[in-house]
């Protein structure tokens, strides 16, 4: 889920940044770089989501009676719990990643001026079922638990508006040059689904990916993985007591695998710190680049003006430019405060990303 996100958003950084130096009349020499950096991303994110679900089995496989004949069958009912509820968490939050990095990758080619000749674009469908998939997916913390919802509604709205944004981006080649309306209108949504509806600064968030990837990933499956084998191996050294004390070298071996196991628990835990906290800077690189194009005071960011200024970035159209009379160019002194706050952060996310990428 992690990944869920981890990826979408640094997609969008990624993005904000290319289109930055774009506005400012310069190449951008740096795109592959940045396309490469997207595929990074999208393969980790893979691996984070489907994860959720390795974790629930791997926590059957110390479940049970240790040595006992029947510890096989017991670990049945585990399994399938696994298969009936993570199974599906894992594919969900993977394919709402694709399509993300998906949209993110149609605006690198639009940013390099490339256009895939006779490939008819409809995403109407894909928004469909993105909203549908996200809307549906629940999770049972333990089987004696009730099912809950993984993505609140404010949440699923948030996703499937900046999907609908991105895709207009493609499919009307919206200029450069609508940067501005494009960050002030999206950021309501972004904040929201990066950490909740109503989130403040400082403190627990709650909602959105960030409390999605501590409550289900972190605090719940980690937590179950590691409870799991703790306890296994406690009832292993009891089961054998005399037998192991007498043979070090067994011992010895015991603990190995023991630590084997926890360390997969710690390596995991550590890359979901590194993605909130990822998600957590873009969430705030975002909010510091709206506050930025605010202060020209030229747009009421409430109200129904404002929604109207926004709805052509979300509305489908056959339209294959954008409205010019809503274009706004970014002042060059905008655009120079603007790259320093990229900067700035990009600074802090640059470790968090290489962190990721070294685990294991």
């Amino acid at each position: 889920m992690k990944q869920i996100c981890t990826k979408f958003y640094q997609s969008l950084l990624l993005v904000t940044v290319s289109l930055l130096l774009a506005s400012c009349g310069r190449n951008i020499p740096s795109l592959q770089a940045v396309s490469d950096n997207v595929d990074k991303l999208d393969s980790k994110g893979k691996d984070i989501s489907k994860d959720m679900y390795r974790s629930c089995i791997r926590a059957t496989q110390f479940f049970g009676t240790p040595g006992s004949p029947t510890v096989f069958t017991e670990r049945q009912p585990e399994e399938k719990f696994c298969d009936d509820n993570y199974k599906q968490v894992s594919s969900v939050v993977d394919n709402a990643n694709g399509v993300l990095i998906n949209y993110m990758k149609a605006l690198v080619q639009v940013a390099n001026g490339e256009r895939e000749k006779g490939k008819k674009i409809t995403f109407d469908a894909s928004f469909q079922t993105l909203e549908t998939s996200l809307t549906n997916l629940k999770y049972l913390p333990s089987p004696s638990s009730e099912a809950q919802t993984v993505f609140k509604e404010a949440e699923v709205k948030a996703g499937v508006a900046i999907a609908k944004f991105l895709t207009n981006l493609f499919t009307k080649e919206l200029r450069r040059s609508k940067l501005k309306q494009a960050i002030l209108c999206t950021d309501s949504s972004i904040q929201t689904y990066i950490k909740g509806e109503s989130a403040v600064e400082g403190q627990p968030e709650p909602g959105g990916l960030v409390a999605i990837a501590k409550k289900v990933y972190v605090d719940g499956l980690l937590v179950e993985e590691e409870t799991s084998i703790r306890t296994y191996y406690s009832e292993y050294i009891a089961l054998l007591g005399d037998d192991l004390r007498k043979n070090p070298l067994e011992f010895m071996s015991v603990e190995d695998k023991y630590n084997t196991a926890m360390d997969v628990v710690r390596t995991r835990r550590d890359e979901a710190e590194a993605y909130t906290k990822i998600l957590r800077e873009l969430s705030s690189l975002h909010a510091s680049l709206k506050t930025e194009f605010a202060k020209d005071g030229d747009i009421p960011l409430t109200g129904a003006k404002f929604d109207k200024y926004c709805q052509d970035l979300f509305k489908s159209s056959n339209t294959k430019t954008a409205d010019k009379e809503k274009t706004q160019e970014i002042k060059p002194e905008t655009m120079r405060r603007v790259q320093a706050i990229i900067a700035k952060h990009v600074k802090v996310i640059k470790p968090l990303l290489q962190k990721l990428n070294k685990q294991r």
